[in-house]
């Protein structure tokens, strides 16, 4: 019986690893029995993911993706043993809340580096032959790029970036036999919303949330989505925003 959600001898990178979605959905694929490459934060990050992988095969790799250039080094790692590179799913990223007033290069720099630049230059990476002969990519955005909120400007530029990208990179990478999407999450309990929220109130969060009519999303409720995308059983989508938000139509801008 086919399925789909067999990733058994498949190997995939996932950024953003060490919490929330990236974290989730690590998880999940060594569940499905992937090896999977995680590329975290911290030592600390790694030691507390580590058992939660089940199966063997993984690697973990310590990066800054504010730090600029040594990707090249992981990828050429991760294929050393012969075995390319089956997708990447890039979850790493930050949101910083910033009024216009603060608007400046070092600012937007640091977003642009780790939620943008950075995704683009592995993506190119994995496009090479010498990485992959097939592949797919999941770059993880956000619906706030629909829906967006005051004070949000600069990681939604980041966002939308990568939206955009992503429609140029699919027709190109199709040749190379790769898929690509960005997954748009609405709000999810992770550390991220967490700190978005941390100026309201609960009842200013609850009035935020209840706009979901499914309402707040667990990390996994994503990781679910990214494995639909990473798998065959979605071999015609391509290029595409796919829309992950809960049913965020009680919304009034």
């Amino acid at each position: 019986m086919w399925n789909p959600y067999d990733f058994s001898g498949k190997r995939f990178i996932v950024t953003g690893a060490g919490s929330g979605i990236g974290k989730a959905t690590a998880v999940r694929l060594s569940e499905q029995g992937a090896e999977v490459c995680l590329i975290v934060r911290s030592e600390r990050r790694a030691e507390e993911v580590k058992p939660l992988l089940p199966g063997t095969g993984h690697r973990f790799y310590i990066k800054d993706l504010n730090e600029s250039g040594g990707y090249k080094e992981i990828f050429d790692d991760i294929v050393s043993d012969g075995h390319k590179i089956d997708g990447l799913v890039y979850s790493a990223g930050i949101a910083k809340i910033l009024p216009v007033t603060l608007f400046n290069k070092a600012n937007m720099d640091e977003s642009m580096t780790v939620n943008l630049y950075s995704f683009a230059e592995m993506v190119g990476l994995l496009s090479k032959k010498k990485y992959h002969d097939k592949a797919n990519v999941v770059g993880v955005s956000s619906i706030s790029v629909r829906y967006p909120q005051k004070c949000q400007g600069i990681y939604l530029a980041t966002k939308a970036g990568m939206n955009a990208m992503v429609t140029s990179m699919a027709i190109e990478l199709a040749d190379k036999n790769i898929r690509i999407n960005t997954l748009m999450p609405g709000a999810v309990n992770t550390p991220m919303l967490k700190a978005a929220h941390a100026d309201k109130t609960k009842e200013q969060i609850e009035e935020v949330l209840k706009k979901s009519v499914l309402g707040l999303a667990e990390p996994e409720d994503i990781a679910d989505i990214i494995l639909f995308l990473l798998s065959d059983a979605s071999r015609m989508i391509t290029g595409r925003e796919i829309y992950a938000d809960g049913g965020l139509i009680n919304v009034c801008i």
